[in-house]
C-alpha cells in the first residue's frame, strides 16, 4: 500500500500513520523470519539463538541481529540505539528502538521472547 501513497500529496496526518504502520509490519515480518525460511535472500531474518545458554550473550546477539536486518531491511528507518529494558520476567528479554522515522524522531519498543524467539514491535 505505500507504493499507491506515493502518489498521493502525502500531507495528512493519516497518511503518515499509515506510514508507521507500514514500517512496524514490515519489520515484524523481517524480524519474525528465522534465517534461511521465508526469504530467498540469505541473510533476511533473525538466525537460530539455541545455542546460547547466557541471556548477557542471547541479548548481545539479538541486538546485533535486529541492528543487522533494521538497517539492510527497513531503509524508512533511521535506527539511532537499541538497549535492553528491564523485565523481571526470566523468560523474555525486551529492548528499546530508538529511531528516526522521514525526518521524525519516533521510538519504537520491540519485544522478544526466549522461549518462543517471537518479536513483537509496537508504535
Amino acid at each position: 500500500m505505500a507504493l499507491f501513497r506515493k502518489f498521493g500529496d502525502g500531507g495528512s496526518a493519516a497518511d503518515k500513520d499509515k506510514d508507521i504502520q507500514d514500517i512496524i509490519e514490515n519489520l515484524n515480518y523481517v524480524l519474525n523470519t528465522k534465517k534461511g525460511y521465508g526469504s530467498f535472500l540469505p541473510d533476511f531474518g533473525i538466525r537460530d539463538m539455541n545455542e546460547y545458554s547466557s541471556r548477557d550473550q542471547l541479548a548481545a546477539v539479538i541486538m546485533e541481529e535486529v541492528k543487522f536486518n533494521i538497517e539492510r531491511y527497513e531503509p524508512r528507518l533511521q535506527l539511532l540505539k537499541i538497549s535492553i529494558e528491564k523485565n523481571n520476567d526470566p523468560f523474555r528479554i525486551s529492548f528499546k528502538i530508538e529511531c528516526r522515522v522521514k525526518e521524525t524522531q519516533k521510538a519504537l519498543f520491540m519485544e522478544f521472547n526466549s522461549v518462543y524467539n517471537d518479536f513483537h514491535i509496537r508504535n
